[in-house]
């Protein structure tokens, strides 16, 4: 796949400012909403998920919880130290960003959400949260993905099926959204409000594996344990809702590895997704690096273990087929790079890593900085 070179009037061409405030986003008949983030209560998000022409909401609550190492209970995503965000002009992307979150500067955390139509009533809805390490030290953590489904707007009715990393919901409706949580160690399903007691009281709980099968009010949520960041290292976690539709082969989007400082992120709000039906292209963006500074890409389709190479440190193979191609970031410091994505399913589960690199006469080396990686990996419904 070649890259074609385009550079962003502005990447965070935002509609609603104020990431707080409830953010709704779409693509055709797939109509997602993220509740306002609350300041003091642990409460999840408010979440509402049509699928159809009927708007017939399919959610309730959906949202994001961590607990570091020695912390006395979990806490939700709140609106606490600066949160920014919003959604992009096209509408299929909502993003949270907090800069230090709980202003205890240890984690900053990115929550992207996208949905993907995939016809007149059925789709797919990814949440994703990045958590970078913001302090000079290892911070060992644990991070928890709350769900509240009401399918069909009902409750009470819901037959559950799956395991750890998979709930299938549905009810009397025929409505079925199949959750899947990539490497999730642990997961529960019960009632309201169990599920949810257990991540806002003030103790703290590990989920016990009490896994589906499952009659009733759906409630759920799947736990990440004991990962460990390094200073600036960062790492993804992602859910996939996908609703009435297969779901074994999901885009994939997943930071990791360190950058050379806080400031420049690399990241993308496009879905790495075959269409037959739509040619799609996926961006690479860059924001936050200097200004009218030469930038470059380095993409392939292997990682590389953190190496070292002229005070850079790379997180994609450089040997081919690697692309390096070259260009200048705008007077506010941003870059785009796109990439086609062919209508093949060869392509089907194909990862892709990307790197920036960039001028930086500031920086300590006097020389260039780096971001983290970013792994895209295709997609097909």
């Amino acid at each position: 796949m070649i890259p074609t070179i385009r550079f962003l009037v502005s990447a965070a061409a935002i509609s609603v400012a104020a990431s707080a405030q409830a953010l709704n986003f779409f693509d055709g008949n797939m109509n997602v909403t993220t509740g306002a983030l609350f300041a003091v209560s642990h409460s999840p998000p408010l979440f509402d998920l049509a699928a159809d022409g009927l708007a017939i909401s399919h959610g309730y609550e959906h949202g994001w919880y961590y607990r570091v190492a020695g912390d006395p209970r979990e806490y939700s995503l709140r609106n606490i130290g600066p949160v920014t965000g919003g959604v992009p002009v096209f509408l299929t992307h909502a993003d949270r960003d907090f800069a230090d979150v709980d202003s205890r500067g240890l984690l900053r955390a990115n929550w992207d959400l996208d949905v993907y139509d995939s016809g007149p009533a059925s789709g797919v809805v990814t949440s994703r949260l990045t958590l970078t390490n913001l302090s000079a030290a290892p911070v060992t953590f644990a991070v928890f993905c709350y769900t509240d489904l009401d399918i069909a707007g009902t409750f009470g009715n819901d037959t559950v099926t799956g395991d750890g990393q998979h709930h299938l919901v549905t009810d009397w409706s025929g409505v079925t959204i199949d959750i899947r949580a990539r490497g999730a160690d642990h997961s529960m399903v019960a009632a309201y409000p169990i599920v949810r007691n257990l991540l806002t009281n003030a103790l703290v709980d590990d989920l016990p594996d009490v896994l589906p099968p499952f009659l009733g009010d759906y409630t759920g949520a799947f736990q990440w344990s004991n990962r460990t960041l390094q200073p600036l290292e960062q790492r993804s976690f992602t859910v996939v809702f996908a609703v009435d539709t297969v779901a074994p082969y999901v885009p994939e989007v997943a930071h990791y590895g360190t950058s050379s400082s806080l400031a420049p992120e690399i990241y993308t709000d496009t879905l790495p997704l075959q269409d037959n039906s739509n040619p799609r292209q996926i961006g690479i963006q860059l924001r936050n690096a200097p200004g009218n500074s030469p930038v470059g890409l380095l993409s392939n389709t292997h990682p590389a273990p953190g190496i070292p190479f002229a005070a850079l440190l790379l997180w994609v193979d450089p040997l081919p087929p690697a692309q390096f191609p070259i260009g200048t970031t705008t007077a506010s410091g941003e870059a785009n790079l796109v990439f086609p994505i062919p209508s093949s399913p060869y392509l089907t589960g194909y990862p892709i890593f990307h790197q920036y690199f960039y001028l930086d006469n500031a920086a300590p080396n006097g020389v260039s900085q780096h971001t983290a990686a970013l792994m895209t990996r295709v997609g097909r419904l």
